[in-house]
Order: structure tokens, then C-alpha cells, then sequence
């Protein structure tokens, strides 16, 4: 991980931002699989991506992970804890190289939960990601395994490489880790996408097209 100061020259911010913020802000850059928070640990930033992917996960009493988010750049990182809504902490891990803005906490919550602007977009974000939870779940009721998985390859997979642990990405989408091999070796088959040394390559097109016959 590194950090540095934030600076607004190199580093354009949403505008519901405040300028009080700059001066207490950093930028941390995290190396892919590196973890942004730990789980369990007390949260010490409100992190704001910049740039890059990651991914949020719950430890099990089996000692798996089991991923609860996707987060892309535009998402917070302890946003929950900002406003006083989750006291247990979750893994939070960079997919690829992530740049985030860093405030600390405190003063988050100082500057922030007083600003009516910055309120307002919270709350707004915060209502989209419960209602993209509530639409994986309905999903994974509503559509065959085929038409999730092309879906979440589509939207995960980074310059078209998927490279998820299998296991994790089975209980995500609902089903076996069987069932899920079972339909990647399939998509595999048709050549929607190709096996390659510790990762998948997806071909995007073909897989939109093929997604588009198995919906009509």
C-alpha cells in the first residue's frame, strides 16, 4: 500500500465533496489482492475509488470467504460505518491496481454528516447498492445459471481476464461448485471462452450475443 497526500491538481472529486475535506485527505494505491480493510479491524478511512476494482467479503465458520460485493470506481469503502450502521467490519480486496481517496474517519464525521449535499448523495447511493442486493438475489431466482454467469463475467472480468476463485464465485451465484464448472466447461466448449494459464478470457461479443438467445 502507499500513501500520499491528496492532492486536487491530479485528482478530480464528485463535486458533492467538500473543499474541507482536502486538506485531512490521502491517497492510498493498493496492489491487486492486497487488502484495503480487514475484517474485524476498526475502520480507520472512508474510502472513496478512484480508480480500479475490488471486492467485499464475509468470513464463514468454515473458514471460507464468501463475496458480498463487487465495487468499481464511483463506490465507497466504509460507508456503513460513516453512518453508524455496521460495527463488524468485512475483507475488503483490490481485483487489479486500485487508487482510492482516503479520509479519515473522524474527521469524515465531522465534515461529512453535516454537509446536506454530501447527505444527500449517500443516501442515494446507499438505496442503489440495496436495490442491486436485492436484484442479485431475485436473480439468482429467476434466471438459469448460464445467463448469471455470462452476466457476471461480463461486469467482473478485467481487460476481458476472469480470474475469481471458483468456490467463492459458487456461492455468490447460488449453486454448486459442480453445477458451476459444469457451465463454465460448456461456455468453454461453444467458444464463448478459452482456458488459459490461472484465468479465463472471455470474448465479450460473443458472449452478449449468445446471452441474447437464451433470454428470448
Amino acid at each position: 500500500m502507499k500513501k500520499i497526500p491528496f492532492t486536487q491538481t491530479t485528482n478530480q472529486l464528485p463535486a458533492y465533496f467538500p473543499e474541507t475535506i482536502q486538506p485531512h485527505a490521502f491517497i492510498f494505491q493498493f496492489a491487486p489482492n492486497e487488502l484495503i480493510q480487514k475484517e474485524a479491524e476498526d475502520v480507520q478511512y472512508l474510502f472513496y475509488l478512484l480508480k480500479g476494482k475490488a471486492k467485499i467479503l464475509k468470513s464463514q465458520e468454515n473458514g471460507r470467504q464468501m463475496i458480498v460485493q463487487f465495487l468499481e470506481a464511483g463506490d465507497f469503502i466504509g460507508e456503513l460505518t460513516l453512518i453508524q450502521a455496521e460495527k463488524h467490519t468485512k475483507n475488503v480486496m483490490a481485483r487489479n491496481n486500485v487508487c482510492c481517496l482516503a479520509i479519515p474517519i473522524r474527521k469524515a464525521q465531522q465534515l461529512l454528516m453535516n454537509d446536506t449535499t454530501f447527505l444527500q448523495e449517500m443516501s442515494r447511493y446507499i438505496g442503489v447498492k440495496l436495490l442491486m442486493r436485492v436484484e442479485h438475489f431475485t436473480e439468482n431466482q429467476l434466471y438459469p445459471l448460464t445467463v448469471r454467469l455470462i452476466d457476471l463475467l461480463l461486469t467482473i472480468s478485467i481487460e476481458e481476464r476472469y480470474e475469481e476463485k471458483q468456490t467463492e464465485i459458487a456461492e455468490y451465484l447460488g449453486v454448486s461448485y459442480r453445477h458451476l464448472l459444469y457451465t463454465m466447461q460448456q461456455l468453454r466448449k461453444l467458444g464463448y471462452i478459452e482456458k488459459k494459464k490461472g484465468y479465463y478470457l472471455i470474448h465479450r461479443d460473443a458472449l452478449i450475443r449468445y446471452r441474447a438467445t437464451l433470454i428470448q
